[in-house]
């Protein structure tokens, strides 16, 4: 059989309690497999695989495609894995010779639990068009780097395939250092290089953190530099093939860490702050009462502190603070900002003068009113939740008020929330239904918690985020697009 898991870690904690619970010789026969692994360690399970030497495999998309595993009786999903395209070809993997079973196992995540409620809607979903942004600079500047160790590239006749700004692309890459231009046509600096090797397919990101086991030396993966900050910091626990081990060094100047076998009965969760600059507004427009923007921004992030967890309960243990320097991206992003319509609708406190609204009650609105928006995005454009990142606050220091972004959480963009920006109608309604139909009281996993929240689900106030999202809907239809261009300014 095969299980699919959505994260790295959710792989490596899956495998480690399967194998738990199982007889020795039997667990030798249960692998993990995902990205991370060096090319040794994935040739050695792919050849554990093929040759039938194993009885299941826990694994995220990494086997969605690909690579032949043989043939296999069932395939089980553990949460929704973002698209109805990814679900369909993972439970294909079973039952190709024969017949098969395909489970789902619900998480509860907020989309999951609205699949749960509506199952009609789970099942009868259409296969969703894939998102291509062929702007993405981070993607073209690859893409023209690779091109240009091919062969020159010449604005007279590579124009036509290559885009119009292909002039003002190579000459970044000039001022950059990595192209060179002679006679007219863009050439590698440095023509022995061979940029093909860096371009990552499942990233825009070539930064890699290497994985160090400092007892045996062995490197045993690799970790993307955007996540190395959250996931390697010293004290945390990382899991590689049903083995703990805890960072004992983070080295942010050699880019790897140093890790060594752990055997606690805890994990780790990091806390950081984000912070969001708009650099350039390219669309704008009134709807739903609030002033809806999308543009390019710039997000920096820093991880403050890490909380330990005990395995079994989740219960916090401790907090430990961290000295990390912070990283910044430049990314798509939607925003909006809430006006007296809007904040003057609300239970108990809310009046219509924004400036009675306690602050708890506002941030913690805001914060939950983000969150279901972002967990229901998926269901509008072809991607998975923790493909986006978000940001709610009182008062931002560029619109001056009360303001929601959600970005995504690539490099340069993907077009996500293009997607919600225009379609921001059908969010706000899906958000409001995903909390409304929860039947808890204060919020829960399935509703306004983020399993990826930065603040740790600190200060969320599901039912102002309710009646935030219903004063929204109550606003009446948009009103039409104003196109902006300019760069946005405080």
């Amino acid at each position: 059989m095969i299980c699919f898991v959505k994260s790295r870690g959710g792989v490596e904690l899956v495998a480690k309690m399967v194998k738990d619970k199982l007889d020795p010789d039997l667990a030798d026969k249960v692998i993990p497999y995902r990205a991370g692994y060096t090319p040794q360690q994935r040739r050695e399970l792919e050849g554990r695989l093929m040759r039938g030497e194993t009885q299941a495999v826990i694994t995220t998309n990494a086997l969605e495609l690909g690579i032949d595993i043989g043939e296999l009786d069932a395939a089980v999903c553990v949460e929704f894995p973002g698209t109805v395209a990814s679900l369909r070809q993972m439970w294909g993997r079973a039952g190709r010779r024969g017949r098969g079973l395909a489970v789902y196992v619900a998480g509860e995540d907020g989309l999951d639990q609205f699949f749960c409620r509506h199952p009609d809607e789970f099942l009868d979903r259409p296969v969703e068009a894939a998102i291509l942004d062929h702007t993405s600079e981070e993607i073209h500047h690859a893409h023209l780097v690779c091109a240009a160790h091919e062969g020159p590239l010449d604005p007279r006749t590579d124009v036509e395939v290559l885009g119009p700004d292909l002039v003002a692309h190579c000459e970044q890459l000039v001022a950059q250092g990595t192209l060179v231009q002679r006679r007219g046509q863009y050439v590698l600096r440095a023509p022995e290089d061979f940029p093909a090797g860096r371009v990552s397919l499942r990233s825009s990101s070539t930064d890699q953190f290497a994985v160090v086991d400092v007892r045996s030396g062995e490197m045993l993966g690799t970790v993307e530099g955007g996540r190395a900050y959250k996931t390697l910091h010293d004290g945390s626990i990382y899991l590689h093939q049903a083995r703990s081990y805890e960072v004992r060094e983070l080295d942010l100047r050699a880019r790897h860490a140093l890790v060594e076998p752990f055997h606690g009965d805890w994990y780790t969760q990091a806390k950081q702050e984000t912070m969001t600059h708009i650099e350039k507004l390219l669309d704008r427009r009134d709807v739903l009462g609030v002033t809806l923007s999308f543009g390019i921004v710039s997000v920096t992030d820093q991880v403050l502190a890490y909380q330990r967890k005990k395995l079994q309960s989740h219960e916090v243990i401790d907090l430990h603070t961290l000295d990390l320097p912070p990283t910044t991206f430049t990314t798509q992003a939607l925003w909006y900002e809430l006006g007296p319509e809007v904040l003057g609708v609300g239970p108990g406190q809310l009046t219509t003068s924004p400036e009675a609204l306690p602050l708890d009650l506002l941030l913690g609105s805001l914060h939950a009113a983000e969150h279901a928006q972002i967990a229901v995005l998926p269901l509008l454009a072809m991607c998975d939740r923790w493909d986006i990142g978000g940001l709610s606050t009182n008062a931002h220091p560029q619109t001056g008020g009360p303001t929601i972004f959600i970005y995504d959480g690539h490099p340069g963009g993907i077009g996500i929330t293009r997607q919600g920006f225009a379609r921001f109608e059908q969010l706000t309604r899906d958000a409001q239904r995903l909390i409304g139909e929860c039947p808890c009281e204060h919020g829960c996993p399935s509703c306004v918690q983020s399993p990826k929240c930065g603040n740790l689900n600190d200060h969320l106030h599901k039912a102002g985020a309710l009646h935030l999202l219903r004063a929204m809907l109550a606003q009446g239809a948009p009103a039409a697009a104003q196109p902006g261009g300019g760069p946005a300014s405080s």
